[in-house]
């Protein structure tokens, strides 16, 4: 592996050629301050940006609107749905679709067993969230808003406090950041069984692929496999 950026890293945000990282710059007494990063996969670089620029990758071009819709930009997750609509989620599991003007189309909650989702992925009509308290990763309908099938959930769980999902729609598998187990595992979806893809000395807590780059994002920093 290796090491991109350092421990401040808090998550990452993908790109078609690249990803933003998102790393704590400082704190106050009830603030934390954070600056953004870009790695580019074109020509090697890492660049600071600014909020706007930020905002503009992960909402589009009326990311204002979203921004006074949703209580966190940094922290809420987001998923691209048909018709320019976005779903975004907070991680207490308030949630909304809103169509491409930042109107909000629907609004409900995605959670289970009282928790909100720690990460979201779409796949066709249907949304996988994970949730890592109750060691569970749940797909829902995106029309009806309602869970239709979980894995995991209970005492013999394969999952491990579940965070980071990524889908690989050419193989038809989901990526799991197994974090309670140092792990990450690729569930089949059609099958539904689930093997251990990778293995760390530390807890995983994001994976992503850009082109044929293979990054993660563990508790000492981001890493290119």
């Amino acid at each position: 592996m290796n090491k991109v950026f350092n421990s401040d890293a808090m998550s990452m945000y993908p790109l078609p050629k690249g990803f933003i990282i998102i790393a704590k710059k400082s704190t106050t007494a009830d603030k934390l301050i954070v600056s953004y990063k870009l790695i580019s996969f074109e020509n090697g670089t890492m660049s600071p940006i600014t909020k706007s620029v930020y905002q503009l990758a992960k909402f589009g071009n009326n990311f204002k609107t979203y921004e006074m819709q949703v209580p966190n930009y940094v922290t809420c997750k987001t998923a691209n749905l048909d018709n320019q609509r976005m779903f975004v989620v907070t991680p207490e599991g308030s949630a909304k679709i809103m169509d491409h003007n930042g109107y909000v189309q629907w609004k409900g909650t995605m959670k289970y067993k009282g928790f909100g989702p720690s990460d979201i992925a779409v796949l066709g009509a249907t949304m996988w969230a994970s949730f890592p308290e109750n060691n569970a990763l749940i797909r829902f309908n995106l029309r009806t808003m309602r869970e239709e099938l979980r894995i995991g959930g209970s005492n013999d769980s394969a999952f491990n406090h579940p965070k980071g999902l990524w889908i690989n729609k050419d193989s038809n598998t989901m990526l799991v950041c197994n974090t309670g187990a140092n792990s990450i595992l690729e569930v089949n979806l059609k099958s539904y069984t689930v093997y251990e893809y990778a293995k760390f000395e530390e807890p995983v807590h994001q994976y992503m692929k850009i082109l044929s780059n293979e990054i993660v994002l563990l508790d000492s920093g981001i890493y290119k496999l």
